[in-house]
């Protein structure tokens, strides 16, 4: 008995010193950019991105990861929606499973955004930039920011997550330039005019604090 429990101590010893090691040589910090030219006035294009309604219309997000989104303006100091502090709160069956939040805004020029989620702890940071090309054309560069502290930067490496998360980004920016641009479609592909008078399937009411 005593060599079976010995044995054991010694592989859990050996699988600790593979898993210390194994994370010491992952990457810890993951930094990209993406870039996108939408056919669309600075000033629409910084709005579809600041106003969480506009955002979750045309976020890969909610219809790849099968959720429901609300905006919670509880954060912020105006009390509306675009400004900084606002929220977009992301459920899955009914149960809100993280969100992302507006930390600056420099208008026309950039939002700034923090984002808390399940899954390994993580501290990421998206940033939208964008440079008027002509009035009627914006270039936009997303860069995004990830720590991941040890050991679970191995599971993010290792598992794929980081590579999956910037495949979505890439689809994000397409989203915004299809929903920025005339006819203005939505995730689906629904057409809902700049005044969007469709309803959005991906949107809530935030629920009531008990």
């Amino acid at each position: 008995m005593l060599s079976i429990l010995t044995t054991i101590a010694a592989i859990i010893g050996c699988l600790t010193l593979l898993i210390i090691l194994l994370s010491a040589l992952s990457p810890r910090r993951l930094e990209y950019t993406e870039t996108i030219t939408v056919n669309a006035p600075v000033g629409d294009v910084y709005d579809d991105i600041r106003f969480q309604t506009r955002l979750m219309r045309w976020s890969a997000w909610p219809k790849e990861t099968k959720s429901k989104c609300a905006v919670d303006t509880g954060h912020t100091i105006e009390g509306e929606d675009g400004t900084v502090g606002t929220r977009t709160v992301f459920f899955s069956k009914g149960k809100a499973m993280g969100f992302q939040e507006i930390q600056s805004l420099k208008p026309n020029h950039s939002v700034t955004f923090t984002l808390e989620g399940a899954g390994p702890p993580h501290f990421p940071t998206m940033l939208f930039k964008l440079e008027e090309l002509s009035p009627e054309e914006t270039k936009v560069v997303l860069a995004f920011t990830n720590r991941m502290p040890p050991p679970f930067n191995l599971i993010w490496n290792f598992a794929g997550i980081s590579k999956w998360t910037r495949k979505m980004h890439v689809k994000d920016l397409q989203g915004l330039k299809a929903f920025s641009e005339p006819p203005h479609k939505d995730a689906d592909g629904t057409v809902v005019g700049r005044e969007m008078s469709v309803p959005n399937p991906y949107e809530i009411k935030m629920p009531e604090v008990a």
